[in-house]
């Protein structure tokens, strides 16, 4: 265990002349009081979680000889994350909170918008945009901002709302007529006004 690791008693670290291998999850800082006790031993980790901010600077650079799970237990953004996969040699990011601008995570580069990962998005957002992110994602997604106005079609605006997205207050304009369970998904999502500018039919 970590916490035994760490305490030392009797300074057996010390005179360890082979591999001293941490068997469960370690932060950045337990790994260093660890190997601060190894004088001719061989530090290794196994899985490590710490703060996102904490394993992008990646002190000591234990990430690389990692060989489980590195997991962010804070949001990170997408640059961030691709930091902290570029410090991984043979283990395995895990994450489950991005937070980033509508352009980052709709244009999702390195593609970890995806699965069940939840999304805040930090500034303002388009139809287009939010529509993209959500399609990437099944996990929630956050509008720090939720005033913008948005402007689209009955579909693309049902599939920016699709799920669970945080309730949006500004105005929406759709361009063409609704289904009713489009609507009713657009209704649903704000609690701004509504305006049909295609009202034939």
């Amino acid at each position: 265990a970590n916490a035994t690791l760490t305490t030392n008693t009797n300074d057996w670290l010390a005179t360890a002349t082979g591999t001293v291998t941490i068997n469960n999850v370690a932060t950045l800082a337990e790994i260093d009081t660890i190997n601060g006790h190894v004088d001719n031993g061989t530090t290794v980790a196994t899985a490590i979680t710490d703060a996102t901010a904490t394993l992008a600077t990646n002190t000591n650079d234990w990430l690389a000889t990692a060989t489980g799970t590195i997991t962010t237990n804070t949001a990170a953004t997408l640059g961030q994350l691709d930091t902290i996969s570029g410090h991984i040699d043979a283990g395995t990011l895990s994450y489950s909170a991005i937070s980033d601008t509508a352009t980052n995570l709709s244009a999702n580069t390195s593609g970890f918008v995806t699965g069940s990962v939840d999304v805040t998005i930090t500034g303002s957002v388009n139809v287009t945009q939010l529509k993209a992110i959500n399609a990437a994602t099944d996990g929630d997604i956050t509008l720090n901002v939720t005033t913008d106005s948005f402007f689209g079609t009955a579909s693309d605006l049902a599939d920016a709302f699709a799920g669970t997205v945080t309730t949006h207050t500004g105005t929406v304009i759709i361009t063409d007529e609704p289904t009713a369970a489009q609507l009713k998904i657009i209704n649903d999502a704000t609690t701004g006004s509504i305006t049909l500018s295609d009202t034939d039919g």
